[in-house]
């Protein structure tokens, strides 16, 4: 969870699959009760991975322990898609597994919190 330092906090990486240079779906919460999936899967029409993370809100009440150990069920977990979210956006601690500084964050929070269709408990 992010610390009360605000929108450009550090945020600890919840759980990570797929790894290739970093993280290609990992999962955060940057406020109590909000997680978000971030996900960048290998594109086969490009032969790559996307330039950007499709972030996905996980439905109300599901926490890091109702996490799948099969991810490829998570989107049933999910609300919706808020948003695109290029990787230049995002800085990864010198592991690149622990934690994660996304630009944008408030708004990324506030589109998801409107997905849900209320807002979560604050920190």
């Amino acid at each position: 969870m992010t610390s009360e330092n605000g929108p450009n906090a550090w945020l600890r990486i919840e759980a990570y699959l797929d790894f290739y240079d970093i993280p290609r779906m990992f999962v955060v919460e940057p406020k109590r009760g909000l997680l978000l999936v971030f996900d960048c899967a290998f594109d086969d029409t490009i032969d790559n991975y996307p330039r950007c993370f499709k972030v996905s809100v996980l439905a109300r009440g599901v926490t890091v322990s109702d996490l799948p150990t099969d991810w490829r069920s998570l989107p049933s977990m999910t609300v919706g898609a808020v948003a695109a979210i290029p990787i230049s956006a995002l800085r990864f601690d010198s592991t690149r597994r622990r934690e994660v500084l996304i630009g944008g964050l408030a708004d990324l929070v506030a589109m998801s919190e409107r997905l849900i269709g209320s807002s979560v408990a604050q920190i």
